[in-house]
């Protein structure tokens, strides 16, 4: 209410848990006397660049991958999609750590593909199609619940997912790499 308008938002929702799972504070909106709808819990938003740890999940678990691995940030289609990183440019050679620090585009999707080729597909959107049936089952196993839609832009964070099920996965970092399940 405080400062709403000056940043242009209406609604927010907010999760907090502790790393065992154990809701401590959740917000599902402004008003509960205006709307008792709970973003928190119900509301389907695009996680976007928030997905990206997810898809390193997926990679590190599966390719030959160290946070201190160099990648190659360069261009990437499947089919006639060619994502683009934030400034439409690309960054060459950095480290794991640097991408993720950067939330480089390209490389989310450069994973999906050598997930797959790592399955023993060639093809390049039959490799990422493997790669991504590998992020959401990593997704899944970390805690998240919400159906998550399969495009080639999963791996950027074009699927929906609730604040709660974002929350949970997340917990899995800090809880030791296990899954919590929130409660009250």
């Amino acid at each position: 209410r405080q400062h709403g308008k000056q940043y242009r938002a209406d609604q927010g929702a907010m999760v907090i848990l502790d790393p065992d799972g154990a809701v401590r504070a959740m917000v599902g909106g402004r008003d509960y006397g205006q709307s008792q709808f709970n973003r928190a819990t119900d509301a389907m938003r695009q996680p976007g660049s928030s997905f990206k740890p997810f898809v390193y999940a997926a990679a590190m678990s599966t390719l030959p991958l160290r946070p201190n691995t160099v990648v190659a940030d360069t261009g990437v289609c499947i089919g006639n999609w060619c994502p683009n990183n934030y400034n439409r440019s690309h960054s060459g050679s950095m480290s794991l750590t640097s991408v993720m620090a950067r939330s480089i585009n390209t490389i989310p999707v450069h994973m999906s593909i050598n997930i797959g080729r790592a399955a023993g597909e060639t093809h390049v959107a039959r490799a990422a199609k493997i790669g991504r049936d590998k992020i959401v089952d990593t997704a899944r196993r970390m805690g998240l619940t919400t159906p998550l839609t399969d495009t080639v832009s999963l791996p950027i964070g074009a699927a929906e997912v609730t604040v709660l099920d974002m929350t949970a996965g997340y917990a899995v970092f800090a809880n030791g790499g296990y899954k919590a399940t929130p409660y009250a």
